[in-house]
């Protein structure tokens, strides 16, 4: 007799093996996991690392790493160690990861510095023993990648994501995959399966979407390099939440393909990109270049052949040229957020750097687009996917309505796609009337918002829409002086969102960050140009 499992008790199954994962010299106390809102300092207060371990996840960013992999400071097997026990302590404090497989990570590493011993004279590839975490949509042969649906629990994949496939091939350590949002669609990474992830800056806040697993991973160390997706702010939205570097490519120039998904194959809209999140600009620049010089067209055909470069980054006496759009013309950014975008272009003056004000227009058309390439098949695959289990919608996914969006006829897909070619052109006409190499604005009118309550892509999805690389930086936290006022400009929706900050107090430690905005295609520039405009902004050199 064939015996139905219900999808809590599949959930749960799934939760329990996770939890296993990890070795029970790795769990922290219980009482350690409710420090006060700001987890920031348990991973290296509990315990559970050593002296080294703290120094190796603490003190270098993904370059340092390599590095010092290479100069034999550390071997590739203590590095991978000590992420994988930081990434079992940023678990049990925020529920970040999905797929744990440690033990084959370390055994990887082990085989790395093995190899090396016997043939010392070899090249180490450019990622060697670099520990890199990954978004849940990415495939690995043999582990599920359930991108929060039920349906996909207990599937795992017979084949990998190409850019795994890239990964390993440039000696990159693969060791755990994080948490995402239910049909990934949203600002928080909430699922039936996994629960939520917290963010460990206050835990009272959103971490972010959908990349919210990787977001709240980095920020806490478990990993100092992470591969995220962005069809809508997947990637920046939870670099922002959790104050680390999230930098979202033109579509194409990382390889995406091969990824879960609950779209239909051959669907043509707003193209998901696959780009990097670290705790360094320099860290995701690190990665652009590595994976782009990877010869990645033999790995996927559907890759752009651009090449990188190798231009000199402009100096850090040259002014750049920033356009600076302070809002979207439909929400207004509330005080922390007002205040770091002002503090920001003081700081790029002062360096001597030329702002130019610009204004968006058709932003609420655009939108519309955006909505409706959003739902062109009516969410049907999707629908069905959910409807095979029975699972219900997280409030988060029920909030956007997403699933009950009527689908587009043919004509209506024409139409759709013509006012985004003009949409595209008038943006692109920015660029060239005012001369600019990068545009400066903010990734969301607010900080990390309370759960579930993330209603504005607008400062993000835009750049998707436009399909032009875009970063988002850290520059500080809301502090004392963000006091709440009344000065939302555009009505009543605007208020509604802007009234959500209530001031410095519940909000206290939320990370407050900028993005910049490169052209399509020109993503080599912008990273050198964040590299810059990082250095004058948070004094990295």
């Amino acid at each position: 007799m064939t015996v139905l499992y219900s999808w809590q008790q599949i959930c749960a199954e799934k939760r329990a093996a996770r939890d296993k994962s990890i070795p029970n010299s790795w769990l922290i106390p219980q009482a350690t996991k409710s420090e006060g809102s700001n987890l920031l300092s348990i991973p290296t207060t509990c315990g559970i690392l050593t002296e080294q371990e703290v120094r190796i996840t603490s003190d270098y960013d993904a370059v340092d790493i390599v590095a010092a992999i290479r100069d034999a400071t550390f071997t590739a097997e203590e590095v991978t160690t000590a992420f994988c026990k930081r990434a079992a302590i940023a678990q049990q404090l925020t529920n970040c990861l999905t797929e744990i497989f440690f033990d084959e990570a370390i055994e990887a590493a082990r085989a790395l510095d093995e190899d090396r011993k016997a043939n010392p004279t070899k090249p180490l590839r450019p990622f060697h023993g670099l520990p890199i975490s990954l978004k849940d949509s990415f495939q690995l042969v043999g582990k599920d990648a359930t991108i929060g649906l039920v349906c996909f629990v207990n599937r795992p994949a017979e084949r990998e994501s190409d850019l795994v496939t890239i990964l390993k091939s440039l000696g990159a350590i693969l060791y755990c995959k994080t948490n995402v949002p239910q049909t990934m669609m949203t600002a928080d990474s909430e699922n039936n399966i996994f629960g939520r992830t917290l963010n460990p800056c206050n835990i009272k806040l959103t971490a972010g979407g959908s990349t919210g697993g990787e977001g709240a991973l980095i920020a806490l160390r478990g990993s100092v390099l992470g591969v995220g997706t962005d069809i809508a702010g997947s990637i920046r939205i939870p670099s922002s939440c959790n104050g680390i570097y999230g930098f979202k490519p033109t579509s194409d120039i990382i390889p995406f393909s091969g990824q879960q998904s609950h779209v239909p194959a051959g669907i043509v809209g707003i193209s998901p990109s696959a780009g990097p999140m670290a705790t360094s600009m320099r860290s995701c620049r690190f990665f652009m270049e590595t994976v782009i010089k990877a010869n990645r067209t033999l790995f996927n055909y559907s890759s752009t052949k651009i090449p990188w470069l190798g231009s000199s980054p402009p100096s850090e006496t040259e002014p750049l040229r920033v356009g600076v759009i302070t809002d979207d013309t439909l929400h207004t950014p509330t005080p922390p957020l007002r205040r770091a975008l002002r503090e920001s272009v003081q700081k790029l003056e002062a360096a001597g750097h030329k702002i130019i004000p610009i204004r968006f227009k058709d932003v609420l058309n655009n939108m519309h687009i955006i909505w409706e390439m959003f739902s062109v098949d009516g969410s049907a695959l999707l629908n069905s996917l959910i409807e095979s289990t029975k699972e219900p919608l997280v409030e988060s996914v029920a909030r956007t309505g997403l699933t009950t969006t009527p689908g587009k006829t043919l004509q209506e897909y024409f139409r759709i796609n013509h006012a985004r070619s003009i949409a595209c052109e008038q943006f692109n006409s920015i660029w060239k009337e005012h001369n600019l190499d990068t545009m400066l604005t903010l990734p969301a009118p607010h900080t990390a918002t309370p759960f579930d309550e993330w209603k504005v892509i607008t400062y993000t999805s835009l750049f998707n829409l436009f399909d032009c690389p875009a970063v988002v930086i850290p520059v500080g936290k809301v502090e004392d002086i963000d006091v709440r006022d009344d000065a939302a400009l555009y009505g009543d929706q605007d208020r509604k969102v802007y009234d959500m900050y209530t001031g410095p107090e519940f909000y206290k430690g939320a990370p407050t960050t900028i993005q910049l905005i490169g052209q399509r295609q020109e993503d080599e520039k912008l990273a050198s140009t964040a590299i810059v405009i990082d250095n004058v902004l948070n004094g990295h050199h």
